[in-house]
């Protein structure tokens, strides 16, 4: 069995606050991925009330993840000077400002500057939350972290199912995004105050350049996220294109991918616990491998699905595990190391979608992706940089 042996130095909190903290912080997970389904689902919205083209579109998310990569870092500090709760708070509070904003905001240039906001209020909040989940993780004394991602990817699920209702309610002008929006200030302020606050360490690092264990770390999210990144804007395309479905029934193929992924992360601390967070590391990058092979190679609906739902299983655990790690780095503070490992892990979101497209544009989506399913090896073949920081 694993347990987890922390090295950072906090006074232990009453057993009924740290599960006060537990299920707060569970619900600004499930928040934040609920604001970013909601978002999506008003994405085509949003681009025919600003009149832009798919160039222009582009561009807009780019400029969301932009904000959130470029401001990562500056939650590692802050999360030093002021502890993670004050930041989870305060970046939450603007996520569900901005949510809000961005999708009723007029108008090309305060268009893109709200998306920036809200791209860069995403990223401060998720490495805030992933520090005090750490925290919350390492005061219980057993995983944790798999379930926190898990009350995320439900989130999102909700969220993307909410914004659906309420476009078909003839709310999609904004007024749905408006009321999600004000939904969620309501309910940051109100598991605030029950979040797990621990005194910042003053002489630890915030946030440093990736080297060493760091740039390890980074490196491996950095593979993990581009194969969620690659599901998200190719895997319909790729089961159109090789298992000859329509467009409908393409789309399930990403939804068993979620779904699995949703439900592997909610078990995920039992088989932490069960089978160390080496045993896990290996089988998620083999899994992730082997998924995205059958997904590329069959021409059968149903076995590329089965290979996307099994990409879900295998890469569930594999990033909270290596937060979990960067959060325990020593001599750095849980938020810069969240921080200095997340920057570069999200660029992951931010590179592969495009350099797929560039590969694809001179064989096909298959081989591209094909190409991708390497990263699983890699991340099985240095899995053991995640138990020495566990």
């Amino acid at each position: 069995m694993s347990r987890i042996d922390d090295t950072r130095s906090f006074e232990r909190a009453p057993a009924a606050t740290v599960n006060a903290a537990r299920w707060s912080v569970s619900t600004i997970f499930l928040l934040n991925g609920a604001g970013i389904g909601v978002w999506a689902a008003h994405v085509p919205l949003v681009q025919a009330r600003a009149g832009i083209d798919t160039g222009v579109l582009g561009f807009l998310l780019l400029t969301i993840a932009g904000g959130a990569i470029s401001a990562m870092p500056l939650s590692g500090w802050m999360a030093g000077r002021w502890g993670t709760r004050a930041v989870v708070v305060g970046s939450g509070l603007l996520f569900a400002l901005m949510s809000a904003v961005l999708m009723n905001v007029g108008g090309l240039l305060p268009l893109f500057l709200a998306a920036y906001v809200f791209g860069a209020s995403n990223g401060v909040l998720d490495v805030a939350m992933n520090a005090n989940a750490s925290e919350v993780e390492a005061a219980r004394g057993i995983p944790t972290m798999s379930s926190f991602h898990g009350f995320y990817s439900l989130g999102g699920l909700i969220g993307a199912a909410l914004g659906g209702l309420l476009i078909a309610a003839g709310l999609g002008d904004g007024r749905g995004a408006l009321m999600v929006g004000v939904a969620i200030f309501a309910a940051v302020l109100a598991c605030g105050g029950r979040l797990l606050a621990v005194p910042p360490a003053p002489h630890a690092s915030h946030f440093a350049l990736p080297r060493g264990p760091a740039l390890f770390l980074g490196l491996l999210a950095l593979l993990c996220f581009a194969i969620e990144g690659a599901l998200v804007d190719w895997s319909a395309l790729l089961l159109k294109e090789r298992t000859q479905v329509d467009a409908a029934t393409a789309a399930i193929g990403y939804s068993a991918f979620s779904v699995t992924m949703a439900a592997c992360r909610f078990a995920g601390d039992r088989l932490v616990l069960r089978f160390g967070p080496l045993r896990v590391m290996i089988v998620g990058g083999l899994g992730m491998f082997a998924g995205l092979m059958l997904a590329v190679v069959s021409t059968a609906f149903w076995l590329s699905a089965l290979g996307l739902a099994l990409i879900g299983l295998a890469a569930a655990n594999v990033v909270p595990l290596i937060f979990a790690a960067a959060a325990r780095m020593p001599g750095m503070s849980a938020g810069g190391g969240l921080a200095t490992v997340a920057t570069l892990g999200y660029a992951g979101l931010l590179m592969a979608p495009p350099l797929l497209g560039a590969i694809a544009a001179h064989t096909n989506i298959a081989v591209a992706l094909g190409i991708l399913s390497l990263s699983g090896i890699v991340i099985a073949a240095n899995a053991r940089i995640v138990k020495r920081n566990n």
